[in-house]
């Protein structure tokens, strides 16, 4: 349990240097420049309008810090995300706060709360996610698992709460944008002397803990930078599991249609792994459409 909390501290002192150290940065992010032209907004875009959602609040970076309240809606390919977001600072820009959001798929239901922390290049989150599977069972130990080992329904149906903490960087570096993400979950809820399938990491795991990092390299394009699309690596390890080590690799892609709309996807197979359990070893996690709300 340890290593969760010193993990947090040190992501977080990060966090705070970054945000001293960069508030000459824009109000968004790299990648996300609209255009503001002057008020009213029309019904129809005029040429000198690249980006419209009609009659769309243009206060995410503008307006001065305050309380608001926000939604994310992600609905896609067999699953959808609604998250809630309470915080103080500009939405989906610069903010500190809570978040929380049911998780529903073909592959079960659950939810996660927990406090997030967003600054121009820097997202920080740390909290608490439940779950309860459909179909997956906890797993007996074995070194290497086959797709029937992971569709066998005989066991006590999988729920766990997992304890996680992800730190997202970005920076501007040539055509695109470099991304970085670390996390840490600690699990809990397996029986003794059993394995259980992560349905967020898509990986079999040896509780209590999993590391992930990605690297990623998003080229932007548009006419203004709106969109990108690149290709990132995954690496995962268990320390309980041996020769657990997991390598994904695949694209990513973000289409801008609007400050409030994007279409988003994510293709990434494992090239190496310990498991071989097919497409349910991969993080095809997005494949839908994403909305986003702010109150003013």
């Amino acid at each position: 349990m340890r290593a969760v909390p010193l993990l947090v501290g040190s992501l977080s002192a990060a966090v705070w240097c970054l945000a001293l150290c960069g508030r000459a940065a824009a109000a968004e992010p790299a990648g996300e420049k609209f255009p503001d032209p002057k008020p009213p907004l029309g019904i129809f875009p005029t040429p000198d309008e690249a980006l419209i959602d009609p009659r769309m609040a243009r206060s995410w970076g503008t307006l001065p810090p305050r309380s608001f309240l926000a939604t994310t809606f992600d609905i896609g390919y067999l699953y959808a995300r609604p998250r809630l977001s309470l915080g103080y600072g500009r939405p989906f820009t610069e903010w500190v706060g809570v978040d929380a959001n049911p998780i529903g798929s073909q592959n079960g239901l659950g939810a996660y709360g927990g406090f997030r922390v967003e600054i121009p290049h820097v997202d920080l989150r740390v909290g608490p996610r439940y779950f309860r599977s459909f179909q997956h069972t906890y797993i007996d130990p074995k070194a290497h698992y086959r797709r029937l080992d992971l569709e066998n329904s005989s066991g006590q149906t999988a729920q766990t709460l997992t304890y996680e903490a992800e730190l997202d960087l970005t920076f501007t570096l040539g055509p695109g944008r470099l991304t970085l993400r670390g996390s840490a979950s600690y699990i809990t809820g397996v029986p003794n002397g059993k394995e259980v399938y992560e349905e967020t990491l898509h990986i079999i795991v040896a509780p209590p803990v999993v590391w992930r990092a990605r690297l990623g390299y998003m080229f932007s394009f548009g006419s203004r930078n709106q969109h990108s699309i690149g290709p990132a690596v995954d690496l995962l390890d268990v320390p309980k599991r041996d020769d657990s080590r997991t390598i994904r690799v695949g694209p990513i892609l973000r289409l801008a249609l609007s400050r409030r709309v994007d279409v988003r996807g994510s293709f990434i197979f494992t090239v190496i792994s310990p498991d071989r359990i097919g497409l349910a070893g991969g993080d095809f996690t997005e494949l839908g459409i994403r909305y986003r709300w702010a109150s003013e």
